[in-house]
């Protein structure tokens, strides 16, 4: 551990503020509403045990991940399968398990589950299976329906299909995904009744929610950042009331409260934990630690990108949390499992007794 702090020892400091400023701010939640008293309570269990899940899956040999990453899908799948028929609507979404009074979001762990399988299958070139254990999470995440996990899923599925080597199967398989998802939202923008009867009144709503940026979110959060001083607030006061300002708009909700300075210090702090990777990902060889060092890094860079700029009312609304600021168990648990993966070292030499993976060790290197 005393080897791993003096590697990641910039990282871990950026993180740690990134999620006291979390905390800080979870503590003034209830001025919001009386009901997020308990949050930072719940905060800090999810914290720690994503911090336990961390060390478990960073001392785990990779093979052994290796090893049960199709059952890790399938259990994910099923989970996926359990608040659609059997938890309760919340604003308009099935998304979450209740355990014990905390909820969970399975469809935040197909970031995890999905990359394991997919990075195989691609290397070895197997696209249709690959398409299709896509499809399937794909349309279990718009049926809750939860538009920012889909198209986070959608991403990581482009990034990972990518490889210099397949340029024109690549460009096929996105288009055949990117030209419906155009075509829909030009439908729905300029002939909306044509929109609505080729598909449903449910599906336009959600459209119309997407791409509606006069909202009162919007406006509040913008109300919000402008109300930023070079200290921060008292701790008894907040600028204006955010409906959601403990999740996807943290960002907008924690500026003022910790004023210019620490504000700037906490855009620093994303700012370098996302160069950082970038620079790490750019010096990697090995095949799978490539790819699971890109997956963390363009997940939590698009995240952080685009939950700032939906903040201040560049990007329409949607459900993309801001990484381990805003409140959210599952949020948190994901981002430090890809974490745990993205830096876990991962020895093609040493773990070359493993047949189904390590055996033709060479399969693991990044194509020259």
């Amino acid at each position: 551990m005393k080897k791993y702090l003096k590697i990641y020892y910039k990282e871990v400091i950026c993180l740690l503020y990134i999620l006291l400023i979390s905390l800080y701010n979870l503590k003034k939640a209830p001025l919001l509403k009386a009901e997020f008293n308990n949050y930072i309570y719940k905060e800090i269990i999810w914290i720690v045990i994503g911090i336990i899940l961390y060390i478990i899956v960073y001392k785990v040999k990779f093979k052994h991940i290796f090893k049960i990453r199709y059952y890790l899908y399938f259990i994910n799948i099923l989970l996926l399968i359990y608040p659609l028929l059997f938890s309760q609507s919340i604003n308009g979404t099935k998304a979450w398990i209740n355990l014990f009074g905390l909820s969970f979001q399975p469809s935040e762990l197909v970031k995890i589950t999905f990359p394991l399988i997919s990075i195989y299958l691609v290397k070895n070139k197997r696209f249709l299976t690959n398409t299709i254990l896509f499809l399937i999470p794909s349309i279990l995440i718009l049926l809750e329906p939860d538009t920012g996990n889909f198209i986070l899923l959608l991403i990581i599925f482009i990034f990972i299909l990518y490889n210099n080597k397949n340029k024109k199967r690549f460009l096929i398989i996105v288009l055949l995904f990117i030209i419906p998802l155009a075509s829909s939202i030009i439908t729905f923008k300029y002939k909306p009744e044509i929109f609505i009867k080729l598909f449903n009144g449910k599906l336009y709503y959600r459209y119309k929610r997407i791409f509606n940026y006069d909202n009162l979110q919007i406006e509040n959060a913008l109300i919000s950042i402008s109300g930023v001083k070079l200290l921060p607030n008292s701790f008894k006061s907040i600028v204006i009331y955010i409906p959601e300002g403990v999740t996807d708009f943290m960002f907008s909700f924690a500026i003022p409260s910790i004023g210019y300075i620490f504000s700037l210090l906490l855009l620093i702090s994303y700012f370098y934990l996302i160069t950082s990777f970038i620079n790490r990902y750019s010096k990697k060889r090995y095949y799978y630690q490539k790819k699971l060092i890109g997956t963390f890094t363009i997940i939590f860079t698009m995240q952080t990108i685009y939950n700032i700029l939906m903040n201040i009312g560049i990007f329409p609304v949607m459900g993309i949390p801001l990484p381990f600021l805003s409140y959210g168990g599952s949020n948190i648990i994901t981002y430090f499992i890809l974490l745990s993966l993205a830096t876990k070292k991962i020895s093609p030499i040493s773990d070359r007794d493993n047949n189904s993976y390590m055996s033709n060790y060479h399969m693991v290197q990044m194509d020259s």
